[in-house]
């Protein structure tokens, strides 16, 4: 990959960070207003002003992040010619599926940075909700919409992301927010705080290994992919935290919580005693339960940054069902190579790091070129005005996020040369469905139509 190209992915990875840090700070914040703390402790005004103040500058992170992501779809969209990006940015908007979806998510946050500066209980019930809108966007331009807006995936992919940010979130607040007035309340008032997100975090803990499982299962079809691709690796890694966060939550939840409240039946005395052996040895003795719980929940939110890393990363990686698309030649650059002839040949013909480069294409042109070739007539086009598709073929939601250019104009060129066993790929005779355009296509119009291809991407 060139350092270009390196520069991108980098770029759009960190901006997907700080949109899911901002998104799960935003999602739990409201979960934990309304599900956790009581609401008739008023020893809690302050911490609820604070959670608020949060909430309402993670919204504004989140705006931000949406913004970037635009424009970097945009300059994807002109192959990374700034001269060219305001012109692009009507087209994405109005005639890409991501641009479809940006701007319903753009609606959202506009309401909810309204809402999230009113402390009214019916407008932070009206705040989560958006909230969870924000979220289902996020699955909408994720790699769950390769199979339609409105399939199994997106649904199992939304509830997980909205499990996760509700207990990274929580987290988050607990620990930004909430327990800084710890020491003044009443030690059965965070008993009961402790409790409640205990029990909530575990439900969500539940959801989010029900639902990971499933995406594991439909995103990496085979084990081996886990150490061999890099979603593969980022997957393994947010797998590894994720274990340490839910043990460090189980800690809690059966040790610390027990002491806060005095509560330790005797059948559970022992094991209480044990696992106080092992964190804090034969020699020392516990910490007061109340700094107990907050030390280790700040670690928790700790070890959830990382955690957001890791999915960030995984979003912007191809999963394994596609890695077989992906060649060292699947690159696009930009930047020329130059090389001496000897050293062309001495590397097999052509350059180390070499990559197949296309001219960047007209994306408007080349949906054009779609609409001409009736490729609707088989392929759903999400937030297009096209007619419906009256033949089976896959849906091209988020194509242009999932597949380099050198996959997409193999397809159309050579369609035979991956067959992807799946119903609307291969047609009876074991062959792709998809036509053969090699001899109907100028060099102008593939170009362009893998420009627009590549422009709805997820």
């Amino acid at each position: 990959m060139s350092d270009m190209s390196f520069n991108a992915v980098l770029a759009a990875t960190i901006v997907r960070w700080g949109g899911l840090l901002a998104l799960a700070a935003v999602v739990g914040g409201f979960a934990l207003d309304l599900l956790v703390l009581p609401p008739s402790a008023r020893e809690l005004d302050a911490a609820r002003r604070r959670l608020r103040v949060w909430g309402t500058l993670a919204v504004v992170v989140l705006i931000v992040t949406t913004a970037a992501a635009l424009v970097m779809r945009a300059r994807t969209m002109v192959g990374g010619d700034f001269a060219g990006l305001l012109a692009a940015l009507p087209i994405v908007l109005t005639r890409t599926h991501f641009g479809a979806i940006w701007m319903g998510r753009a609606v959202a946050l506009g309401l909810l940075l309204i809402v999230s500066l009113i402390p009214r209980r019916p407008l932070r019930v009206a705040g989560l909700l958006l909230s969870l809108a924000v979220a289902l966007t996020t699955s909408l331009t994720g790699h769950a919409a390769d199979w339609g807006d409105r399939s199994f995936a997106v649904l199992v992919d939304w509830v997980h992301a909205v499990t996760a940010a509700i207990w990274i979130g929580g987290l988050f607040g607990l620990t930004l927010a909430v327990f800084a007035d710890r020491a003044r309340w009443p030690v059965v008032l965070l008993g009961q705080i402790a409790r409640r997100f205990s029990r909530l975090a575990g439900y969500c803990l539940l959801a989010v290994v029900a639902t990971g499982a499933y995406n594991v299962w439909i995103q990496v079809p085979v084990l081996t992919a886990l150490w061999t691709t890099t979603y593969g690796g980022a997957l393994m890694a947010k797998l590894a935290l994720a274990l340490a966060l839910a043990s460090i939550g189980c800690a809690n939840r059966y040790v610390v919580l027990p002491a806060l409240s005095g509560d330790r039946p005797r059948r559970t005395a022992r094991w209480i005693r044990l696992g106080r052996l092992a964190m804090f040895g034969p020699h020392r003795g516990p910490a007061p339960a109340s700094a107990r719980l907050a030390r280790f929940v700040a670690c928790e939110a700790l070890i959830a940054v990382a955690v957001l890393g890791c999915t960030a990363v995984l979003g912007e990686s191809t999963p394994k069902r596609h890695a077989g698309h992906v060649s060292p030649a699947a690159d696009v650059s930009g930047v020329p190579f130059r090389v001496g002839m000897d050293e062309l040949h001495a590397s097999g013909g052509v350059p180390k790091g070499w990559a197949l480069t296309l001219p960047p294409g007209n994306a408007a042109r080349g949906r054009e070129v779609f609409a001409r070739l009736e490729c609707f007539t088989c392929h759903a086009v999400s937030g297009e005005r096209f007619r419906r598709p009256s033949k089976p073929g896959p849906s091209l939601t988020g194509v242009g996020g999932h597949h380099p250019v050198g996959y997409l104009l193999e397809s159309i060129l050579n369609p035979n040369a991956v067959i992807v066993e799946a119903p609307g790929y291969t047609g009876p005779d074991g062959r792709s469905t998809m036509p053969d355009y090699r001899d109907s296509l100028s060099t102008g119009d593939l170009v362009d139509l893998v420009a627009y291809l590549k422009s709805l991407g997820g």
